[in-house]
């Protein structure tokens, strides 16, 4: 996806200096708190993300709408899935753990 076509986001999270798994277990928690449709941007310094996030959103039926590097920065888009995109018979929760 063209980042000037990504959407504005509904939340940022701000996980630059941290290495895995931290910026996914907090990008996790993000998107639980965010309603159906919502848009977090994680912004992170480990270039691990650009594998982890789109592994994760595909592990936990959210959408992967993009990463990329801007500057020393990784930016990674995630809709949050819609509670019926979940197919009937499968769990709907995160692939990490609630607290």
């Amino acid at each position: 996806m063209d980042p000037l076509a990504l959407p504005d986001p509904d939340r940022t999270l701000d996980t630059s200096g941290t290495y895995c798994p931290f910026p996914i277990v907090e990008a996790a928690k993000a998107v639980r708190a965010l309603g159906d449709g919502a848009v977090l941007l994680v912004i992170a310094t480990d270039p691990g993300i650009a594998t982890d996030m789109p592994m994760w959103c595909k592990a936990t039926r959210n959408e992967h709408l993009a990463t990329f590097r801007d500057g020393a920065a990784w930016k990674s888009y995630v809709r949050k899935r819609r509670a019926d995109s979940c197919p009937a018979g499968l769990p709907g929760g995160s692939a990490v753990a609630d607290e």
